[in-house]
């Protein structure tokens, strides 16, 4: 966390997640399940985040996947200009940390049949996030063999803020669940004939 002030935490990378702690303490919490209107619900949680609290906000803290890539974008791109409105640090962090603050394999529904999933021990994630077929996600083995399973439905800002003051490691890349797949062009196209 930070030593004063408060922490901003932002997530769309499964729905649209906003908290802001103090100290450890959850003063504003705010969740939207839907996965595909992150704008539309983030302008109207980030006002009620902040109402009252703009110059206390001393860090913004933005999930940066895995995830989609429209929602990934929205979320941090929020968070970054959140933070530089505010004139304050925002730091990225894996959205599987928002999941639990013990010890288990986080996996969440990327569509496509697939999960994404990750380890994640004391609230850290500490192997992943990978991708993998949703009925051929591998079991935790040596150290984590005894880890449970958690098949998140939403992700937590609040323990994304949680997670940093615990020192986890600074994502600076969206984490998005593939490649892109476009193609540079091979050349002009015709446009008349």
């Amino acid at each position: 966390m930070t030593a004063e002030g408060m922490t901003l935490a932002i997530d769309t990378s499964l729905g649209t997640s906003v908290a802001v702690l103090d100290g450890e303490a959850v003063v504003f919490r705010e969740h939207a399940a839907d996965t595909r209107r992150h704008a539309e619900h983030l302008g109207g949680m980030l006002a009620r985040a902040l109402e009252g609290r703009r110059g206390e906000i001393r860090l913004v803290v933005a999930g940066m996947g895995p995830g989609a890539f429209t929602g990934l974008r929205v979320g941090i791109a929020a968070a970054r200009a959140t933070a530089l409105g505010l004139g304050v640090p925002c730091r990225g962090v894996a959205s599987h940390a928002g999941v639990t603050e013990g010890s288990a394999q986080v996996t969440t529904d990327v569509r496509r049949k697939e999960r994404a999933w990750s380890v994640v021990v004391d609230g850290l994630v500490v192997d992943g996030p990978h991708l993998a077929p949703a009925d051929a996600v591998p079991a935790p083995s040596g150290a984590h063999a005894a880890l449970e399973r958690i098949d998140a439905a939403a992700i937590d800002a609040a323990l994304l803020a949680r997670a940093v003051g615990r020192g986890a490691a600074e994502v600076e890349r969206a984490l998005y669940l593939r490649d892109a797949d476009a193609t540079p062009s091979a050349g002009p196209k015709r446009v008349s004939q």
